[in-house]
């Protein structure tokens, strides 16, 4: 119904689309909550200081769990935890201490073509524009005069902003001050984006004493069986010590939401939901795993903060506790009292869980919450489940398989059809290439049909690992479905 799709829509906003982060292979359409930084940070067509690292997560690495003794073929854990981490920002623009952090949203939220709001390339183009404006001024200003001197800074200022910034001139002429003296203190708040928002610079002090510190943890392969990976702590921490903040994005619906219904026929194919003899399979998105829900309530949160998705269980071993937000901006008292179908529309900042130490944490240690005796209840049940009718299963993830195919250290080459390719007779899994090639080289083939076939001469990861990762070519909008046909030039 409407009100579902409305509260469903704000739950959505503090999404990525998976292109952004290397999801797409999971379904037809795919979105991805992610918190941290790329959760609190802003977005501004004209601020943008750091993008998401793609190469992080394409390429990433699982050696360090497969390595640990983590068996998929016969742990419980499989399916219970996500495979897709790694998730990078890196900067691109210098970033003082104190800044902002602010992120590309996309062409969509960014309105970037919006030729009255100036955006990053303005920012930029006028910063350099401005310096040579100085430079003008202050060694002709005084010989011409006055007069003249602000008849040449309106002609710099008008006609020819017209003239070379053509139809984003508005934009561009916004950022200037009203008189050629105004330059200098552009200058020296540090450019145009930063004299337009100055508020985006706090005093670092001031943070200290008023905002969360997000850098408390760091991932790793956990020592809790079957629970895959852990968060520990990056540096000793006091009891009492927020150790992370938890800003709470609520999905009213709850388990609704995330609830996949499919049609199947005899035959086990999917088929619409009207077809005759259809069968119905319900099933859990894995995010369920990764929400926070009470049982006298039917809503789910998100715990959008840093890696805290990462703490896992710890029952009367646990470090951490959580608690509301004790920071004085925090209105959680006026969110606890609102009915549930308002709750879509409170912001995280006003939803802020704490995890706090209850004991000293010492540097590398697991941070560990406990996660009730209804969630061990549940697990115990998983698990014995999984003994009786997985015991073992034969086919292999995606992860194995990169680890296999894709690793840069012990890379096994990609079997051709004559080969044994049994690893891709697995419909759960795709082969996917990330075409990155000379478009000067493309090869066209004719078929013996009459037929032609573009042929690129693909350049695999990982011949030259580190040129790769740092290749644009290494986007999720670059990857597609791919088969092997043949394969020569090997070298052994």
């Amino acid at each position: 119904d409407e009100q579902f799709t409305a509260m469903f829509e704000n739950f959505l906003g503090t999404c990525w689309s998976a292109d952004s982060n290397g999801g797409t292979t999971e379904a037809e359409e795919v979105i991805s909550a992610v918190g941290g930084p790329c959760f609190s940070s802003a977005g501004h067509v004209g601020m943008i200081n750091a993008v998401i690292y793609q190469p992080a997560t394409l390429l990433k690495s699982d050696t360090d769990l497969l390595s640990s003794g983590y068996d998929e073929s016969t742990s419980p854990g499989r399916g219970a935890f996500t495979l897709h981490h790694n998730l990078t920002l890196i900067a691109v623009d210098k970033i003082t201490a104190g800044s902002e952090i602010f992120l590309d949203f996309g062409s969509e939220y960014n309105g970037y073509e919006d030729v009255t709001k100036a955006n990053i390339d303005d920012y930029r183009k006028m910063d350099e524009a401005i310096e040579k404006m100085l430079e003008f001024f202050n060694k002709h200003a005084e010989n011409i005069g006055e007069k003249a001197a602000d008849e040449v800074y309106q002609f710099m200022k008008n006609d020819v902003l017209d003239l070379t910034a053509e139809a984003r001139a508005p934009a561009a002429r916004s950022l200037l001050p009203s008189t050629y003296h105004g330059l200098q203190e552009i200058m020296d708040k540090g450019g145009s984006a930063l004299n337009t928002y100055p508020s985006v610079v706090k005093d670092v002090d001031w943070l200290k004493n008023n905002a969360y510190c997000q850098d408390n943890l760091v991932v790793g392969v956990s020592e809790i069986e079957h629970a895959g990976r852990g968060a520990f702590a990056k540096r000793e921490m006091k009891k009492g010590e927020v150790v992370a903040p938890m800003p709470l994005v609520a999905l009213n619906y709850g388990r609704k939401a995330l609830t996949m219904t499919e049609y199947l026929n005899e035959h086990g194919q999917e088929v619409d939901s009207d077809e005759d003899g259809a069968t119905t399979t319900v099933k859990t998105q894995q995010m369920l795993n990764y929400m926070l829900e009470h049982p006298q309530s039917s809503v789910l949160f998100f715990p959008a903060g840093p890696l805290v998705p990462y703490v896992n269980h710890g029952g009367k071993d646990a470090n951490v506790k959580m608690i509301w937000s004790t920071k004085p901006w925090s209105n959680v008292k006026i969110a606890q009292k609102l009915e549930v179908e308002s709750l879509s529309g409170v912001g995280a900042v006003d939803m802020i869980l704490e995890l706090v130490a209850t004991r000293p944490i010492k540097k590398g240690e697991e941070v560990l919450l406990d996660y009730g005796d209804s969630w061990a209840k549940a697990w115990k049940k998983h698990t014995d489940e999984w003994k009786k009718k997985m015991k073992k299963v034969t086919l292999k993830s995606a992860m194995v398989l990169n680890e296999k195919y894709h690793s840069t250290e012990k890379a096994a080459p990609f079997p051709a059809p004559s080969e044994d390719d049994s690893d891709f007779g697995n419909e759960n899994v795709a082969l996917q290439c990330l075409l990155l090639y000379d478009v000067d080289k493309v090869e066209r083939r004719r078929n013996e049909d009459g037929t032609r076939t573009k042929v690129y001469p693909w350049i695999p990861h990982p011949a030259n690992a580190n040129r790769l990762k740092t290749d644009s070519a290494i986007r999720s909008i670059n990857r597609g479905g791919c088969r092997i046909v043949e394969r020569s030039g090997d070298e052994a």
